[in-house]
């Protein structure tokens, strides 16, 4: 009987509490030299398609300075849903494309001569330039949020 009452304590549930972590962030830091850090799961990397410099247009496109093809150095995400948020760390920024509906918020770390955190309006369809793009210094994008809110 003792035996059967530490099986069934064995078995108990797991926690439910869900923690926004972006899943399989490790796999896709180790292959894009990205970090996805959490988020709602309205803004999900996606493939860039045939042509990563210009993907199609529901998707928003993140293009960075870093060496290597551009399947390397642009990054796509696919929005859904009427809200979404993505915090994550892509470095060397230059320019976010908006994708076709939505008007974005991009929160940005550019290394100015004073490092500062800024959050740049991204319209859909438009090319947003961001640090070295603006003329500045590297830029991290920390941050991809719709509906825009400064």
């Amino acid at each position: 009987m003792a035996a059967l009452a530490e099986a069934a304590a064995d078995e108990s549930p797991t926690s439910l509490v869900e923690d926004y972590s972006y899943p399989g962030a490790a796999q896709v830091e180790a292959d894009r030299g990205i970090k996805l850090i959490k988020g709602d799961g309205h803004i999900m990397l996606a493939d860039c398609g045939a042509d990563p410099n210009l993907p199609p247009e529901d998707l928003i496109l993140v293009q960075t300075t870093k060496p290597g093809s551009p399947a390397q150095t642009n990054h796509c995400f696919k929005a859904t849903g009427t809200s979404g948020v993505l915090t994550m760390e892509v470095g060397d920024v230059f320019f976010i494309r908006g994708e076709s509906d939505r008007t974005l918020a991009a929160k940005v770390q550019v290394q100015d001569t004073t490092p500062v955190v800024e959050t740049e309006k991204v319209e859909p369809e438009e090319w947003q330039p961001v640090g070295v793009g603006q003329g500045r210094g590297a830029a991290t994008l920390l941050e991809l949020r719709y509906p825009f809110t400064s």
